[in-house]
């Protein structure tokens, strides 16, 4: 196994329990990185929906952006460690969160701002809604800075209890973010959404379909 993909498995480890070992493959796409990564750290033409190669933060540096013929917007690679919730015994990166005044919360293993608390329209937006909702200094997260939030051993709303009050909340269905569907399809133009009442992945159409909103700051 290369060096880099042993990285990878041993930062990720930490966040998958033996009996969520399945939805963790799916939350975070360990089959798209086996599938994607090729000799020399490249990416092969048919790496699919994937958005992060190596997340090590000896790679250091910002995250690089590199441009995929299949869609709109870049691919997005991530350069800091992922954050891993509590399953019991010794955890990496372990979450945590440090408040920032009339912002909301930084990771301190990403070191991204999450805003909170949303608006309440952030309940319940089109693709179009939540980018005017983000708009500067905030964004739309990827799917890989969304998924950092993901705490499989809460209940409810699958995020760390700072994102829990003061009302609104983080909300337990899926929110967008601005990763493509890849390949992507312009008639169809569908982006992936993170699922924080089960801790999963799904897609939504930009035209007609709705979801709740979290922004983001830092990072790419």
């Amino acid at each position: 196994m290369a060096p880099s993909k042993r990285r990878l498995f041993s930062v990720l480890a930490g966040a998958c329990v033996t009996s969520l070992v399945l939805a963790c493959n799916g939350i975070i796409g360990l089959s798209d990185y086996t599938r994607g990564e090729c000799s020399g750290g490249g990416v092969c033409e048919d790496a699919g929906g994937f958005d992060v190669s190596v997340v090590d933060a000896s790679d250091g540096g910002a995250s690089d952006a590199m441009v995929d013929a299949s869609g709109t917007l870049p691919v997005s690679w991530a350069a800091w460690p992922m954050p891993n919730y509590d399953a019991g015994g010794t955890t990496d990166n372990p979450m945590g969160y440090t408040a920032v005044t009339d912002q909301g919360w930084q990771d301190n293993v990403t070191k991204l701002v999450w805003r909170h608390p949303m608006p309440v329209e952030a309940n319940n937006a089109t693709y179009e809604q939540a980018l005017q909702i983000c708009a500067a200094p905030w964004r739309l997260p990827s799917r890989i800075e969304l998924v950092t939030l993901l705490d499989l051993s809460q209940s409810g709303a699958r995020v760390n209890p700072v994102f829990k009050s003061p009302s609104p909340g983080m909300q337990q269905g899926a929110h967008w973010t601005f990763s493509e569907v890849r390949p992507f399809d312009p008639a169809k133009r569908e982006h992936w959404v993170v699922d924080f009442g089960g801790g999963g992945l799904a897609k939504r159409a930009e035209l007609g379909d709705a979801a709740a909103v979290r922004c983001v700051k830092g990072g790419t």
